[in-house]
């Protein structure tokens, strides 16, 4: 990839997670009844501003030195909004224990699981940037000795097998965005020796992947939770994946429209 075209990508990125902005903040508010206070229009133009400036700042920036993912940057730009509804003394919603961990000050819980939220324009534009960034970074990552899979020691995390990179880029944006940790296994093998690390909370495993089914049962012995996905899911697959131990057998479509319903909720 040229770095012209690169650079499209990171802005088409931008406008496309900016133009989702407001619509987004509107959309939530309205499921919390919080859309009628009458400060909230200028707090919604102010965060959409910060989130230009900030995710111009950060796409500016090579590709190592990123050390923020667009869906964060956009978490961060709801302070405005949160901090109207504050001043017009809204009481904090519950939220469960990751998504206080991982994001402290959304006391309101604006903040988005994943781009899915933010609908298919913005969503597009994220799988097309996580699949840039992924070629980009793909020679400065040092190979790992021995299966190159065994993770550190990560409570808790979410783990994949599968080696497509745009499922790997929303999937990984969505976990880092819950406080969760993600594990990438290649094979069976590597399975069994990373359980010896981390025992994921859930583990999404591609149905295209050659051990698929041995995949399946590895994980299944290991009591991990597992949710299988592809192409062409009927219900054939979904028997035979079920018998082998999968929890759930979905296409791949539906589990990108819900990939927040399979991570800790926030409350």
């Amino acid at each position: 990839m040229t770095a012209e075209s690169s650079e499209t990508t990171a802005r088409e990125l931008r406008d496309a997670f900016v133009a989702a902005y407001p619509l987004y903040v509107a959309g939530r508010l309205d499921e919390l009844g919080l859309g009628a206070l009458p400060a909230m229009s200028a707090a919604i133009a102010a965060g959409q501003a910060r989130l230009r400036a900030d995710l111009d700042a950060l796409l500016a920036r090579p590709v190592a030195d990123q050390d923020r993912s667009p869906l964060e940057v956009f978490q961060s730009a709801l302070q405005a909004p949160t901090a109207a509804l504050a001043s017009a003394g809204i009481a904090p919603v519950e939220r469960d224990p990751v998504a206080v961990n991982a994001l402290p000050g959304d006391i309101y819980d604006l903040a988005p699981a994943s781009s899915q939220a933010l609908g298919d324009a913005a969503l597009q534009a994220h799988l097309a940037w996580g699949v840039a960034k992924a070629a980009a970074v793909a020679g400065m990552v040092p190979a790992t000795s021995g299966s190159g899979d065994r993770a550190p020691m990560i409570h808790p995390a979410v783990a994949l097998v599968g080696s497509d990179v745009a499922d790997r880029a929303v999937i990984a944006d969505a976990v880092s965005a819950r406080g969760l940790g993600l594990v990438l296994w290649r094979n069976p093998g590597a399975i069994e020796h990373g359980l010896a690390s981390v025992t994921p909370v859930v583990a999404f495993v591609d149905l295209a992947h050659g051990a698929a089914d041995e995949v399946i049962r590895t994980l299944a012995a290991a009591d991990v939770r597992t949710v299988g996905f592809g192409a062409g899911v009927d219900d054939f697959a979904m028997a035979r994946y079920g018998s082998l131990g999968a929890d759930e057998v979905v296409e791949r479509s539906q589990l990108f429209d819900r990939l927040g319903d399979y991570l800790p909720r926030r409350g």
